[in-house]
């Protein structure tokens, strides 16, 4: 019995409409920023990752991943020399802070401490003039958020949320990894800073 042999080029075509299929087998992640339309993000051109502080709280400490925490930082740094900004922990234009909501029952701080549920920590910058402000309290379980702060005025100037993806006892790296991803594709702003003057 002959055995018919495959011809490649008809084989090709159909390598496309394969990896598109396997791309759909991975759930998208989406992603929205907020940022203060005043600020010229062109000025900024180094950063520095903010280090955090022990908050007085009874959140539990099971919960921090020091593994999972470098790599997030690592992760994020990375994102942000791809964009061409220099890491300069000495004399910084940004400071970036992240976190990750968790449910109310996994993490008992007060909800006056706003930022950083995750880890027990919190972050010192000023948010009341940044639109539309929410503490990570008020987002859903699983959300990442990165926030953008003018080193010079200790003012949240962007902040970029993945609402939700994540599990901070389960998620793997590499969906840690495409969160970040997903929510800094949004930064800077296509949208250019408005006439009045940045308080930088």
């Amino acid at each position: 019995m002959r055995y018919a042999i495959p011809n490649l080029k008809h084989l090709l075509h159909l390598i496309p409409a394969f990896l598109i299929g396997l791309s759909g087998c991975i759930p998208s992640i989406v992603a929205d920023s907020t940022y203060d339309r005043s600020v010229d993000f062109q000025i900024y051109r180094t950063f520095a990752l903010l280090e955090p502080e022990m908050a007085n709280t009874s959140a539990d400490p099971n919960l921090y991943e020091p593994l999972l925490d470098r790599r997030m930082r690592d992760a994020i740094a990375a994102e942000l020399v791809k964009k061409g900004m220099l890491l300069d922990v000495e004399n910084p234009d940004l400071l970036v802070a992240y976190d990750v909501s968790v449910a109310q029952d996994a993490a008992t701080a007060s909800p006056d401490f706003g930022y950083a549920y995750w880890f027990g920590y919190r972050f010192n910058y000023n948010s009341a003039d940044f639109p539309g402000y929410r503490p990570v309290a008020q987002y859903i379980p699983g959300t990442m958020l990165i926030d953008l702060i003018s080193a010079s005025t200790n003012e949240l100037v962007w902040r970029g949320v993945a609402e939700g993806d994540i599990n901070v006892t389960q998620t793997d790296e590499s969906r840690i990894r495409r969160s970040i991803i997903s929510i800094l594709s949004q930064y800077p702003p296509n949208r250019p800073a408005s006439s009045r003057p940045t308080s930088r």
